[in-house]
């Protein structure tokens, strides 16, 4: 019979080698190496709430179901599980299964960057039941629709606009050059965003920046995948507490990790500064 500390460095190899499958949107074998854990210890919450994850990308919202289920029998009220709930609920009333996050996380890429990312709200979202079809995390597009800037889904699906006057700036910086990789950051059906980050500034906008003013990602502890970056997972409150401490946490755990279910812990500042003399500024 193993040891308790046998026991415990079992389930922190097993965690980091399901954390790394899910990062590389391996879901069966996130599935099946969240399961181990719960064999060995099955009140284990954040690993029940990670094989609850794994089981709705594959597909299978019933036993997604059950596993968030069996979460809020132990901890009645777990976030993420009450949340995912939710999110089960209305892709059942959509007799529609999730579209899987198929591509890499790159959470390095979503690193706060003052000025070269942006956390974004939707405007116009789609119905609820559509955006509850993908998880954060997942990649999507810009595409110019009518002087605006709709976010697509990598299978087509509108989820909604970027505020006008952030599109018009960042079509304007595309046409010059400029290149951007965009995620999902929280489906909450209500408030739906995206993290928008400049990965190419072009000569022609050396002296431009992306996101003006004083936008800034908001970086939060994360507990089940993401320690240190925007995709947020956890409990408000306690997350407010635990990010006075989390600095040396920003810096490393953070690039490691993919979100169980997004969200985030402030409204991101609006881009109000005029954009001429934001540019005069960054000239002079």
């Amino acid at each position: 019979m193993a040891t308790p500390a046998e026991t415990t460095l079992r389930v922190r190899t097993l965690a980091d080698q399901a954390i790394a499958a899910a990062l590389e949107s391996d879901w069966q074998r996130a599935a099946d190496l969240n399961k181990q854990i719960l064999e060995v210890s099955p009140d284990d919450a954040e690993a029940r709430n990670r094989f609850g994850r794994a089981l709705l990308e594959l597909g299978k919202l019933d036993e997604a179901r059950a596993a968030y289920q069996e979460v809020l029998r132990a901890f009645p009220h777990d976030p993420i599980a009450i949340r995912q709930l939710a999110r089960l609920a209305l892709l059942a009333d959509d007799k529609k299964k999730t579209q899987p996050t198929k591509s890499k996380t790159q959470t390095r890429l979503f690193i706060e960057d003052m000025g070269k990312t942006g956390i974004l709200r939707l405007m116009n979202p789609a119905p609820p039941a559509i955006v509850a079809r993908y998880s954060p995390g997942a990649e999507v597009e810009l595409r110019e629709q009518e002087g605006l800037l709709a976010v697509h889904t990598r299978d087509g699906e509108l989820l909604g606009f970027l505020e006008p006057k952030v599109g018009r700036r960042l079509i304007d910086l595309i046409a010059t050059g400029n290149e951007y990789v965009v995620a999902l950051v929280t489906n909450d059906q209500a408030n739906p965003r995206v993290a928008v980050r400049e990965v190419v500034q072009s000569p022609a906008n050396a002296h431009r920046i992306s996101f003006p003013g004083h936008h800034r990602p908001v970086e939060t502890k994360e507990r089940a995948y993401i320690k240190g970056t925007f995709f947020r997972y956890g409990d408000e409150d306690q997350e407010e507490e635990e990010e006075e401490t989390a600095d040396d946490d920003r810096t490393g755990r953070g690039e490691a990790a993919l979100a169980e279910e997004g969200g985030l812990l402030e409204e991101p500042l609006p881009v109000e500064a005029d954009e001429d003399d934001e540019e005069d500024e960054d000239e002079s």
